[in-house]
This record gives structure tokens, C-alpha cells and sequence, in this order.
């Protein structure tokens, strides 16, 4: 009986260590596998890899990507992306079916020709390649990113995508039965070696249990993997405690309920932001750098044109009027400079109320000197596939402040012309500057703050009714509609960019003598030095101001403004 028992327990010792050692070696699985896509009928201009496609568990994603030619990979949040596919046709790659080893993906039909999205400001990042990229998907921020393939927005997307990673189908089994196969040709050869004694009062059955025994311990290894306890430290006191508690009644289990719904609230509130900055910072500053090279390059060229890649509203009007009038050869100085190298403060709305067109605010300056006056600007992107353009741009004014603001603070909000819980809406504050401007003594006075600006538009309004020739002089100010582009304060205020269009006429009385021009620009735009009838001068008067939060005791401060001539002409 012995030597049966040792020859069956060697034989299943060598069964189990054959089978252990081939699930590690040649019946082991390949360490990682490739998903590949599906086959697809028909093309699109894009394809459109999902955040889906970037399973955690699957970290890092690595795609490689192969095109019949040149194209791009461009990244960018989900909800941004997708507002840039818009209507147009795309294959949509959803996921990875780690079972199958197959990439979900379907073709959306739609428009068959697009822009190509390269480079654009509402992507991250954007990459290139010819024929192969193999691209590892790492998110800048928190938050769903998407990955936009095109081959110039002509030429069919690249949709050979595939993606590898470690293969999940392990052998769980085979070190238990490595384990269990060495156990068992131990006790083989010790059973087979090993003298048998004299029995006495039934040891040979007892023997033969204790045989049984063994092999019973050794074959449960075979079937149980191994797992590490939730809490290996714990002494029997504790482990007898722990079971005591499990078996209390069901009423006692509540609490215990309660707690695991108030733990998983916590995770739930812990859970990353809803609401992102429509620009990273990184994105933010490549922005501006670039507004900085095209509008300058258009400055220098006095060129209009050159001005649509990052120019739009107020400020490409009177940049191009002010180039006309340099080609001109009228007296006037050449725009100011924009300088974007150093980037002090900014009001980047959140993508809760970010709706197209977008807008921001910011405050940059060439360098970090304290003396340096900094510039403010606003800039605004029209849609998903555009570009942001400067509409407002000018120096801060002596003793004014622009909000510190960081990139990304979730309570900068985009607002419009008729928001709400401000001292006034921000089409009425325009209103009210308006008339502060042309009426020294105007009831709004009271709501701004006092302004250099101010004072010298009231002391030159002064000169120029003292000067003319006993004509009667009034000024006109309007709100331009359109150019109104608001942007909220974490405090509840508001930052306003707009522009007042100003006519200045001089009504001559019938015996006054001549209008005679005061400056070398009105009287180039007049086309003499003096008119014997009525003048009316046009002026452009572009303002950025803060409102403050409604209630606040704080006043309306402008924070820029300029006043550009902009034509005289006599009229009837």
C-alpha cells in the first residue's frame, strides 16, 4: 500500500510541475497584445480617437497610427474637439475591446471636406508625421482629452490605428501548481525510502490516513490561488473581534450603511472639476506670442490684411484706419506695440458658460520691471475652428488696477452685455461713461471712480469750446454695438471691453469768424486750415473699465482708454 501511495503521489508531483512549469514558459500567453481597428465603409476627413480610448488600465496608451501620407494628431479637451468636428464627416474610436483584442470605432457621415485643424488655438498640442507615429496619450490636465487625426482636412484620415498593451489572460495556477507538484514528489521519494516500523494497534491505518492527508493538502493547493490578506498583522484577538462584529444583527449594519454612503459622498465631492479654463496656461501663452508676431508683422508692412490671422472688431478697424493714414503721410504716430512676452494677470472664463464666441482678458508687458506699464487686452474666438483675435488693446492707465486673476480659477465666468448682480449691466456702464464724458457735471459722475482719462477728455472738451471762434460746440457719445465683450471677477465684478463712437460739431454762428483747425491731423483731414461752415469731427474712444460686484461700495474704474481721430469733414 505504501509503495501505490508513493508512486501515485510522484506521478501527480510530475503531472502538476509539467503543467505549472508549461503555463510560465511554452504554454505561457504572449505579455502584451495589439487591438486593431475594424474594417470600416467608407472615409472621412477626420478621426476622432475618443478619451475613452485612454483606459487607465491600460496606462500608458501607446497608438501607433500609419497614414498613406503626411498628417496630423492634434489634442484637445473632449468637449472642444467635438465642438470642432461639428458637422463634418469622421470615424468615431470609442474604445478597446480588450476581450477581442479589437479597437470600437464607426464612421459618422457628414460634411466631406474640412479645415485642417493643425496648429489650431483650441488644441493642446499638435504633431506631425509621414507614413507611422506612434503617439503615447499623456493628458496635460485633469479632465477628458481627444486625439483629432487628419490628413490636411481634404484626404481621408489615417484609420489604421492600433493599440498595445500587457495581456490580461494570466495563468493564475501555475505557481500553485508548481508548489503542489514538488510537495507531492517529496513525499513520494520519502514514502518510497522510508523503513516501515513493526505495526502496532492499527498504525498502518493511521499511516495511511496521515498518506491520504497530505496528498488532500497538497492536491487543495492546486485549486486555490494564492491571495494576501486584507489585514496580515491582525492577532486572533483581533480576527475573533472582527468576525464578532460581522455577525452582529441586521439593525446593527445600518450605520455601518450610512457610513459607506457618507464615505463614497466624499469620494463622489472629491472627484476632479466639472468646469476647466477654455485655454491652459501653456495654450495661453502660445496665443499671445503668436498675436504678438502677426500683428506686429502686419505693422510693420502697414498691412490690413496681414491683420485678419489675429485681429478682429475695434481694434482691427481703427489699426487699419491708422495704417491708411501712415500710407497717407498724415501726422500721426504708428499703433503701439503689442507686447505679450510676460503675462501678468488673466481672466480666462471657465468651459461652464464659455459658449462661442469666447472671450478673455488679459494684462501682459515686455519684461518684469515694476516701471514697465503693462498693457491690457481682450481677445475673442468666434468659433471652434477660429482662432482668438484681438478686439481691445491698449496701455493701463496711471493709478489703475486690473484684478490678479490666475489661469484657470473657476469663478472667472464669461458674461454679456446685460448681465446681472453688477452695480449696473455692462452695456448701461458704457452708457453712463458716456455721458460722464461729455457732461462734466453728469448725475453718473458719482459711480466712477476718478480717472485721469477722465480729466483730460473734460480739459480738452474745455479748450476746444474756448477756441471756436464763438461756434457752439456739443459732443454726441454712443455705445458701438457689438464691441461689447464682458469677462466676471472671482470677487462678482465684471472686466468690460467696448468702444464709444464720439461726434464733436462746431456749429458756426452767422457773423463768427472761420473754424480754423487746431492741430496738422485736422487739418490734413479737413483739407484746409479753416472752414466757413459747420465741422464735425468723428472719434473712436476704445474702454476697458471693471464694474464692481452688485452692493460692493467700490466705484467703476477704468482701466484703459484712448480717444482716435478718426475724420473732419464740414457738414450742413
Amino acid at each position: 500500500m505504501r509503495k501505490v501511495i508513493s508512486v501515485i503521489a510522484m506521478l501527480l508531483g510530475a503531472a502538476a510541475l509539467v503543467v505549472g512549469i508549461g503555463q510560465k514558459t511554452f504554454w505561457a500567453p504572449p505579455e502584451t497584445v495589439t487591438a486593431s481597428m475594424p474594417q470600416l465603409d467608407g472615409e472621412a476627413p477626420l478621426t476622432l480617437i475618443e478619451s475613452s480610448v485612454n483606459d487607465p488600465k491600460l496606462d500608458p496608451v501607446e497608438l501607433v497610427i500609419k497614414g498613406k501620407g503626411e498628417f496630423t494628431a492634434s489634442l484637445g479637451r473632449s468637449y472642444d474637439v467635438d465642438a470642432w468636428v461639428g458637422k463634418a464627416a469622421h470615424v468615431s474610436v470609442t474604445g478597446i475591446d480588450t476581450e477581442n483584442h479589437k479597437m470600437l470605432a464607426e464612421l459618422d457621415k457628414g460634411e466631406a471636406q474640412v479645415p485642417n485643424p493643425a496648429g489650431d488655438d483650441i488644441f493642446f498640442d499638435s504633431q506631425s508625421a509621414d507614413g507611422t507615429m506612434t503617439y503615447r496619450w499623456t493628458a496635460p490636465d485633469s479632465g477628458d482629452w481627444s486625439l483629432l487625426l487628419a490628413a490636411g482636412g481634404k484626404d481621408a484620415a489615417p484609420v489604421d490605428i492600433s493599440v498595445t498593451y500587457a495581456n490580461d489572460d494570466a495563468m493564475p495556477f501555475a505557481l500553485p501548481l508548481i508548489i503542489a507538484g514538488a510537495l507531492l514528489l517529496v513525499f513520494g521519494l520519502a514514502l518510497l525510502v522510508m523503513r516501515p516500523g513493526k505495526p502496532k494497534n492499527g498504525a498502518n491505518t493511521q499511516h495511511s490516513v496521515a498518506a491520504a492527508a497530505v496528498v488532500a493538502l497538497a492536491l487543495s493547493g492546486v485549486n486555490l490561488p494564492m491571495q494576501p490578506q486584507d489585514d496580515a498583522s491582525a492577532s486572533p484577538s483581533e480576527s475573533a473581534a472582527k468576525s464578532d462584529e460581522a455577525s452582529q444583527s441586521p439593525s446593527s449594519s445600518a450605520p455601518a450603511e450610512e457610513s459607506g454612503s457618507a464615505s463614497a459622498s466624499a469620494s463622489e465631492s472629491e472627484k476632479e472639476p466639472t468646469a476647466f479654463p477654455v485655454l491652459t496656461e501653456e495654450q495661453l501663452k502660445n496665443v499671445l506670442a503668436d498675436v504678438q508676431k502677426q500683428v506686429g508683422n502686419a505693422d510693420e508692412k502697414s498691412d490690413v490684411k496681414a491683420l485678419d490671422a489675429r485681429a478682429a472688431g475695434a481694434f482691427k478697424y481703427l489699426r487699419g484706419k491708422r495704417y491708411d493714414m501712415l500710407k497717407d503721410e498724415f501726422k500721426v504716430d504708428k499703433p503701439l506695440a503689442l507686447n505679450t512676452q510676460v503675462l501678468r494677470s488673466a481672466a480666462v472664463p471657465n468651459t461652464s458658460e464659455a459658449k462661442f464666441p469666447r472671450v478673455i482678458s488679459v494684462v501682459t508687458a515686455k519684461d518684469n520691471d515694476a516701471n514697465t506699464l503693462p498693457q491690457a487686452i481682450t481677445l475673442v474666438q468666434k468659433s471652434a475652428r477660429d482662432n482668438y483675435k484681438v478686439v481691445f488693446a491698449g496701455q493701463m492707465l496711471p493709478n489703475s488696477s486690473f484684478p490678479g486673476i490666475a489661469v484657470g480659477d473657476p469663478a472667472t465666468k464669461q458674461l454679456d452685455a446685460n448681465a446681472k448682480d453688477l452695480q449696473m449691466t455692462p452695456e448701461k456702464a458704457l452708457e453712463a461713461l458716456g455721458d460722464v464724458l461729455t457732461n462734466k457735471d453728469s448725475k453718473q459722475k458719482d459711480k466712477f471712480a476718478e480717472s485721469e482719462f477722465i480729466k483730460a477728455i473734460h480739459a480738452a472738451q474745455k479748450s476746444e469750446s474756448d477756441n471756436a471762434d464763438e461756434a457752439k460746440v456739443s459732443y454726441k457719445r454712443t455705445v458701438t454695438k457689438g464691441d461689447t465683450y464682458v469677462v466676471s471677477t472671482p470677487d462678482g465684478g465684471a472686466i468690460v471691453a467696448g468702444k464709444l463712437d464720439n461726434k464733436a460739431l462746431f456749429e458756426r454762428t452767422e457773423n463768427a469768424d472761420p473754424l480754423k483747425s487746431s492741430d496738422k491731423l485736422t487739418e490734413q483731414l479737413l483739407g484746409s486750415s479753416s472752414s466757413n461752415g459747420n465741422v464735425e469731427s468723428t472719434y473712436a474712444e476704445p474702454v476697458m473699465f471693471y464694474i464692481p460686484a452688485d452692493g460692493s461700495e467700490d466705484k467703476i474704474q477704468l482701466i484703459s482708454a484712448d480717444q482716435v481721430l478718426l475724420d473732419v469733414k464740414e457738414v450742413d
